[in-house]
């Protein structure tokens, strides 16, 4: 017979198994934040932001009324000109202008480039295990960045909004946010293992669990001895019999 268990019987199950639950909590959040601090490679960030533009634009300005197609047109300026600080040409120009020994693929991994809050704005972010070379990196792509757009896009031009800061500390691992999900994957296989080994467990523990399995009364219980060690008990007689004898 297939053993069935209610969501009041698995809330019981749990609480008196919370021991369990406890110990894969801790085990869970040990065991990543441990591999956070000492296994994972710290990178750090460095990087800045440029105010994107073109002079074409600016001119049409002056004739027209800026519409919501010029706002469009000036915000895909943004990834067009993410492409052309990302391209090969630009990318070797930055690794020998930074002479850290990076190839362009490499710089390219290490790249991030987006507009922010979808506006005119560039931000971009240089990732690395060293924090030197990620400065150096984004030091070096700012500056050469106004060059390369104005020689590749016709009229167009960036203004230096924030410049790139020496990054003091790591931007990953996030230890802390990896111990809590450690910890919550450690207590939900302890959930699954409390209740994987409830449902494999066939044994009788009382007469109320044979009366709610088959729905039939219980007529009666054979009660349990444990029966003491022969030796034991043939020295508690002699020793009864020697208390006897020194009374009389």
């Amino acid at each position: 017979m297939e053993k069935q268990i209610n969501l009041i019987d698995l809330v019981k199950l749990y609480m008196r198994r919370w021991w369990v639950l406890v110990i894969g909590l801790v085990i869970g959040g040990i065991v990543a934040g441990v591999y956070s601090t000492f296994f994972i490679t710290r990178i750090y960030e460095s990087g800045g932001s440029l105010y994107t533009e073109n002079q074409n634009d600016v001119l049409k300005q002056e004739v027209t009324d800026v519409n919501l197609n010029m706002i469009t047109v000036r915000r895909e300026l943004v990834g067009t000109y993410a492409e052309v600080l990302t391209s090969n040409t630009f990318l070797k120009k930055v690794a020998e202008e930074s002479n850290l020994g990076y190839t362009h693929e490499q710089l390219l991994g290490m790249l991030n480039m987006s507009s922010k809050n979808e506006t005119e704005i560039l931000v971009i972010i240089v990732k690395s295990p060293i924090p030197q070379h990620a400065y150096i990196i984004a030091q070096t792509i700012m500056e050469l960045a106004e060059e390369q757009i104005s020689s590749v896009v016709e009229g167009g031009s960036v203004t230096l909004l924030d410049e790139p800061e020496f990054p003091t500390t790591f931007s990953s691992p996030n230890i802390l946010k990896n111990t809590q999900l450690g910890m919550l994957i450690g207590l939900l296989l302890s959930l699954i293992i409390v209740f994987t080994i409830e449902m494999l467990d066939n044994k009788v523990k009382d007469a109320g669990q044979i009366s709610n399995m088959f729905k039939y009364p219980v007529l009666g219980e054979i009660p349990y001895f444990v029966m003491g060690n022969k030796r034991n008990t043939s020295k508690k007689k002699v020793n009864l019999q020697e208390q006897q004898q020194v009374e009389e």
